[in-house]
């Protein structure tokens, strides 16, 4: 028994650094599965699984190259402005009475110099996140390669893999069926309920902060998709400043047209970004799922920090799944 623990703990050590990869090759197994099996009747097992590798590389590869151009020139571009607004003053110009208020809070010499240090801070963290960048692109073909790896034999052997460790858990037959259904429906739950959401509020506020012409769209489209995976903030965090701003920049100027532009960014976020999140995640999730925002929140946040950025995905699933297992085998006992 001591040696079986020692080697288990050993293999886990062995394979944390590719616990994320492995997660993502899972969930693509999963998601891909309908098509590996229309193609499994057709071609052979190995071939189908081959072809749905190559696939899902030049879905992910392809658009990933463009938007990483885009979002490294769009973030250096936002950054450089918004250190040349904070120079220049906010509401410079602006003489009314709550831009001179905002002004001169920004002016005094603590928040001044507190500013100074979050600006300083950022250009230091943007050149780390470069350098750290280029020094895990050889981590980052490992970590592709044992994605691919695992969705490949995820897709050719999945079904007798669970098979196995339904037996190997003695779990009885409706526990295990019942297993199965609650995590799918909480898989599509996470995926489809918030992810899809949130990547579809993230697109419509790139195209809004684009027609409204506010700078580095896609940037800022990318940054409310991951605000609305937030229960709390949501994607006002980002449009409602950025509204805000234009409208008070046309007010400094004694521009209707900003003051207006201002007003129709406020609206458009307000009734087409903000309302899809009622919209569509009833329609795509309905009440099966049933996963509270606290786990979300918190898985979020979780995976965010253990996993990186993927963490946003793997960090709902492993708290929800966790809570299913526990809920099953607690109301047993």
């Amino acid at each position: 028994m001591i040696l079986i623990l020692l080697l288990v703990v050993l293999s886990f050590f062995l394979i944390k650094p590719f616990l994320t990869a492995i997660l993502i090759g899972a969930l693509l197994a999963y998601f891909t599965y309908p098509l590996y099996r229309w193609m499994n009747k057709r071609i052979p097992q190995t071939i189908s699984s081959l072809l749905i590798c190559l696939i899902v590389l030049l879905l992910m590869v392809i658009p990933t190259f463009f938007l990483a151009k885009f979002l490294i020139s769009d973030s250096y571009s936002t950054f450089l402005f918004i250190k040349e607004k904070l120079a220049q003053g906010v509401f410079s110009g602006c003489q009314y009475s709550l831009c001179i208020k905002i002004e001169g809070i920004i002016q005094q010499p603590a928040v001044a110099a507190e500013i100074e240090s979050i600006t300083q801070s950022l250009t230091t963290k943007i050149f780390e996140m470069g350098s750290r960048f280029l020094l895990g692109i050889p981590s980052l073909i490992i970590n592709m390669f044992v994605m691919f790896f695992t969705l490949f034999y995820f897709l050719k052997n999945g079904e007798e893999l669970l098979t196995k460790v339904s037996h190997y858990l003695s779990v009885q037959k409706k526990e295990y069926f019942k297993i199965i259904s609650r995590l799918r429906e909480i898989v599509h739950g996470v995926v489809y309920g918030y992810l899809m959401v949130a990547a579809i509020q993230g697109t419509l506020g790139a195209l809004g902060f684009w027609i409204f012409g506010v700078s580095s769209p896609l940037f800022w489209g990318l940054m409310m998709a991951l605000f609305a995976l937030i229960p709390v903030l949501g994607t006002g965090f980002i449009w409602v400043p950025a509204a805000l701003i234009i409208f008070f920049d046309g007010l400094a100027q004694n521009s209707n047209f900003l003051i207006f532009k201002g007003a129709g960014l406020f609206l458009y976020g307000l009734l087409i970004v903000s309302s899809i999140d009622n919209i569509l995640r009833p329609k795509l999730i309905g009440e099966r799922a049933g996963i509270h925002p606290l786990i979300i929140l918190l898985g979020v946040f979780g995976g965010l920090l253990l996993f990186g950025p993927l963490g946003v995905i793997i960090g709902p699933l492993v708290i929800s799944i966790t809570t299913v297992i526990a809920e099953i085998y607690l109301s047993k006992k």
